[in-house]
């Protein structure tokens, strides 16, 4: 149950009954949330390993069971999924996976120990755009699952993406 008091609306979940309460919040949340899945230079393998691992540190239930069907072409499998929580001994990601993993990990968990010797590693393998949008991301996605665990407002996931100019 919500720990707010939501406006009653008969075809609405929680999370656009929420948003109705701040129209300028639900615009800026719903215009992150399209530059994360939009057109950027990071591929979508790389940000859908940062948004697992955000959801299992946040224990975004909605987040750890929504998968995106077309991206299997590109290797998101459910074993891609399964691995998110082993990242750090697992074969299936890229060096540049594993560093994003990794950053979401620290971001989430001891920011203030991401240090400069975190970032040389960081800048051996993105570039500043995309370590722009890579911290970007993470805070977006983190912002938002806390929104929904904290409120407690039972989610649908209508997460829509635009891969179509992504460089990776």
């Amino acid at each position: 149950m919500t720990r707010i008091s939501l406006p009653v609306q008969t075809h609405a979940d929680e999370v656009m009954r929420a948003f109705s309460l701040s129209p300028a919040f639900a615009k800026a949340i719903s215009a992150y949330s399209a530059a994360i899945y939009g057109a950027i230079h990071l591929s979508m393998r790389e940000r859908e390993s940062v948004r697992m691992r955000i959801a299992e540190i946040n224990q975004c239930q909605i987040c750890l069971g929504f998968r995106f069907p077309e991206l299997v072409a590109q290797g998101v499998t459910e074993h891609f999924y399964n691995e998110v929580a082993n990242w750090k001994t697992s074969h299936e990601f890229s060096t540049r996976e594993r560093l994003a993993i990794e950053y979401a990990e620290r971001f989430l968990t001891a920011h203030l120990n991401i240090n400069d010797d975190f970032f040389k590693q960081l800048n051996q393998h993105f570039s500043n755009v995309e370590i722009f949008e890579l911290t970007s991301i993470i805070a977006g996605l983190m912002a938002n699952g806390r929104l929904m665990q904290v409120l407690k407002l039972n989610q649908s996931c209508g997460l829509v993406f635009d891969d179509s100019s992504s460089t990776s």
